[in-house]
């Protein structure tokens, strides 16, 4: 990887760290284990962000009494969240990922943390608590408005996605080619689609998604606090990766367009430079 390329990203940590370590110690050194970790990808990490799309929008779909009081429920409800708060950020990060090699290789780390996600996600939303009846319960106009927020915050997320090229939310792309004798290039850096105004819209689509969907009980409303509070650290995690791996090109991109909130109706950059894959 070139690294004088302002384009690409500079962090051959992660491949440097697999050559040293090669195949000894690794969990998953055969075609047959790549291919369970793509089906655990896609039946977990898939499953698990479907689960909890709908609940959502339907609430909790099984709700499983586990005795416990007011303040208990509200707590359990926390745990769950923090668990996957803490699993979610751990695993992109750079050290992470470095000591991860001596085990698994860089090409499943995507596919792997999407099972896992997905695996929290799903205990979120099957061990949740519900709390108290709705606080409010919007209706009429107001209703369908927030309904039309959620319809055009999928639209946006997906056009974000489709904004980053070769888009893997699931990261089985590198397990599936794993044992290929050649490796795609690197994806360059570029800012197109939402990326022009806002540097996180995916971030900014998830909040729009959590906060449009019209369930406002106790417990719904700690959810959305409490995803809220992440989404903003995540995000700010992210941003010293991202610094990290583009250098001057993200710091050039930071001065000009906004993390989650736009401040124009006009694109606030029109370059070609970058933006990589979004993690949490």
């Amino acid at each position: 990887m070139p690294q004088d390329d302002k384009t690409t990203c500079k962090l051959a940590d992660v491949d440097s760290a697999q050559a040293m370590h090669g195949p000894r110690g690794q969990m998953i050194s055969q075609k047959p284990g790549a291919f369970l970790l793509v089906a655990a990808a896609y039946v977990l990490g898939g499953g698990g962000m479907l689960a909890w799309l709908a609940f959502l929008v339907m609430g909790p779909l099984l709700s499983f009494n586990v005795g416990l009081g007011l303040a208990g429920r509200l707590l359990l409800d926390t745990q769950l969240c923090l668990l996957f708060f803490i699993q979610h950020s751990i695993m992109v990060r750079r050290g992470f990922r470095l000591w991860l090699t001596r085990t698994v290789r860089a090409d499943f780390h995507g596919a792997l943390y999407a099972a896992a996600s997905g695996t929290f996600l799903l205990l979120l939303t099957v061990l949740w608590q519900p709390v108290g009846s709705a606080l409010w319960t919007p209706t009429g106009p107001v209703r369908w408005a927030m309904l039309m927020v959620l319809l055009a915050a999928g639209t946006g997320a997906w056009w974000g996605s489709r904004s980053l090229g070769d888009f893997d939310a699931l990261g089985v792309k590198p397990a599936l080619r794993a044992f290929d004798r050649e490796k795609p290039a690197s994806t360059p850096f570029t800012i197109r689609g939402p990326y022009r105004w806002v540097r996180h819209p995916l971030y900014l689509f998830s909040l729009m998604i959590i906060w449009s969907c019209p369930i406002f009980t106790m417990d719904r409303l700690l959810h959305n606090g409490l995803w809220t509070i992440w989404i903003v650290i995540g995000a700010t995690m992210e941003e010293r990766d991202l610094v990290g791996c583009f250098g001057e090109a993200y710091r050039s991109y930071q001065k000009t367009v906004p993390m989650l909130l736009p401040t124009s109706l006009k694109p606030l950059t029109t370059g070609s430079r970058g933006k990589p894959e979004n993690h949490p």
